[in-house]
């Protein structure tokens, strides 16, 4: 059944909303001013690295939804289970095992993919692609839209004694551990106290760093192991946890809930099952719209409000589709006039994944020459 015929991209155009506060936890992004340590978890700017410095949400973010979601697709449509060959390379583009061996043998010298090839065979590797093969799916960064306002904010945390911020808690304790957790709370104040003592030695020691000389930084570097072996070896020493129970805790940035922010996604060279395929991805991600860090802080949650185009080789003027909406367990597809190409592409989408075979289709052939 040829569901592949007049290829085209397809332009999804409009806005994400943060529901909730939009963080991500990439160590690259973070830098030292004065508003937090190099440790603090920082949104990506665009520009420099500074306070200044606008910000955004990555797009990879939720391409990297999608291309979960297909997967999950494809176990399913696999009767539950894909080895992990497979996962690799549909969720990452990564390949494994014999897989890399024979991939790795596969030279692309003087290749010319054809459509009615792997694209054909497989969609969703299509969509997704790997190191020798360019995915068609494009997802744009999240622009904040109006950055005269701040759209992010520091959220801080404390960490503290259970039992003392819920005395209850202690009755439900046996009576040898109550004793246990006397002295576990008299430690941690006595042992915070040590090790912020030398935190301040270990300070004042780096400032001194960048104006000493060779041989004096050598000194001083031998000193800064010394104090951290010395901190070390206090929190070794606790009854409790390593960590002092009671302390600030290093915060993070968030993008705030109700910031709109500019974002899309690109299909290029798609057929009616790719498009099909990226519909059904947003449909399974409505289900959970949470992308990035700090879950368990409430952190995550978005919403889609996107207009869809096309113009085809086979079409004189650009054609609006329709919208499509994700929310949390709200997906709408709203047709442009009586236009049905979006429902008819997540309805091929959903028989495909039903009956692969059906449609010619294998989501477990990664190799061009299978093509």
């Amino acid at each position: 059944m040829n569901t592949h015929h007049h290829r085209r991209p397809y332009y999804f155009r409009g806005t994400t909303t943060a529901v909730s506060g939009l963080a991500v936890s990439r160590p690259d992004d973070n830098f030292a001013s004065s508003t937090g340590s190099k440790d603090l978890q920082r949104l990506p700017r665009l520009g420099p690295k500074l306070d200044q410095s606008p910000v955004f949400f990555p797009g990879t973010q939720l391409r990297h939804l999608i291309r979960e979601a297909l997967l999950v697709g494809a176990c399913k449509s696999a009767g539950g289970r894909l080895p992990l060959k497979d996962h690799f390379m549909l969720i990452q583009g990564v390949a494994i095992g014999e897989l890399a061996k024979e991939l790795n043998a596969t030279s692309m010298e003087g290749s010319i993919e054809r459509e009615e090839g792997l694209r054909r065979i497989n969609p969703l590797i299509s969509l997704g692609g790997f190191w020798k093969h360019a995915g068609t799916l494009g997802v744009n960064d999240w622009i904040p839209e109006n950055t005269a306002t701040p759209v992010h904010y520091l959220h801080s945390k404390m960490r503290g004694m259970p039992h003392k911020k819920n005395p209850e808690l202690v009755s439900y304790l046996p009576e040898t551990d109550v004793a246990q957790l006397k002295r576990i709370m008299t430690e941690d104040g006595d042992i915070a106290r040590r090790v912020r003592d030398i935190d301040d030695e270990i300070k004042a020691i780096k400032k001194s760093y960048a104006s000493a000389t060779t041989a004096e930084k050598k000194k001083l570097g031998d000193q800064i192991n010394q104090l951290e072996a010395s901190k070390a070896d206090i929190k070794n020493s606790k009854e409790g946890p390593t960590e002092t129970l009671v302390r600030p805790v290093e915060g993070y940035e968030a993008i705030c809930p109700g910031t709109v922010m500019r974002s899309g996604i690109d299909i290029a060279r798609a057929s009616e099952l790719d498009l099909g395929f990226v519909l059904y991805a947003l449909r399974e991600i409505s289900k959970h719209p949470f992308v990035g860090a700090h879950f368990a802080d409430g952190k995550g949650e978005f919403s889609l409000d996107w207009q869809v185009r096309t113009w085809g080789d086979h079409m004189n003027a650009p054609q609006t589709l329709g919208r499509i909406s994700v929310g949390l367990l709200s997906f709408d597809i709203i047709p442009e006039g009586n236009d049905k190409t979006l429902q008819a592409a997540l309805e091929l989408a959903d028989a495909a994944f039903a009956n692969p075979k059906k449609y010619g289709l294998d989501f477990s052939v990664f190799n061009q020459k299978n093509g």
